[in-house]
C-alpha cells in the first residue's frame, strides 16, 4: 500500500546528514537528452560517493582508545583490590603479633613459672637446709 506524498527512504536513519543524499532524486524527463558532453551515469554516481575510509580509520581509533581506557582503569581497580587485600593481611599479622607477645610475657612471669613448675613438672619447693654452699678456696669464712 502507497501513501500519497511518500518518499522512499534515502539512507540509514542513525547516520544523520551522512546517510542522506544531499539532494533529491531528479525526476525521470519525458524526453530523450543527448548524451554528446554529459558523463554516464556510472561516473555520476562514483563521484557522488562519499569516502568512508576516514570515518572507518576514525571509528577504529576511538575503539582502541576505548579498549585501553578499559584496559587500565580495570588494571587500576584490579591494583586497589590487591593494596586492600594486602592491608587486611597486615592488619591481621599484627594482630597475631601482639596476640604473641602477650602470650610471650604471660608465659615468662614468675607466678606462672612457679604454677607450671608444680603442676606440669611435678616439682615442690626445696626446704630451708637442703642446699649447702662449699666455701671459695682462700676464701675464710666468718
Amino acid at each position: 500500500m502507497a501513501v500519497i506524498g511518500a518518499r522512499p527512504a534515502t539512507g540509514p536513519w542513525f547516520l544523520g546528514p551522512l546517510g542522506r543524499r544531499a539532494r533529491p532524486r531528479p525526476r525521470p524527463r519525458t524526453r530523450p537528452q543527448s548524451r554528446r558532453g554529459q558523463r554516464s551515469a556510472v561516473v555520476r554516481r562514483v563521484e557522488r560517493r562519499i569516502d568512508v575510509r576516514p570515518l572507518l580509520v576514525a571509528i577504529a581509533v576511538a575503539a582502541a582508545l576505548a579498549f585501553f581506557y578499559l584496559s587500565q582503569s580495570t588494571r587500576v581497580a584490579a591494583t586497589g583490590y590487591e593494596i586492600d587485600a594486602l592491608e587486611a593481611r597486615l592488619a591481621e599479622t599484627r594482630a597475631d603479633q601482639q596476640q604473641l607477645i602477650w602470650a610471650i610475657g604471660q608465659a615468662r612471669s614468675p607466678a606462672e613459672i612457679t604454677r607450671r613448675a608444680q603442676r606440669v613438672l611435678r616439682l615442690v619447693p626445696l626446704e630451708q637446709g637442703a642446699v649447702t654452699y662449699a666455701a671459695a678456696p682462700g676464701a675464710e669464712s666468718d
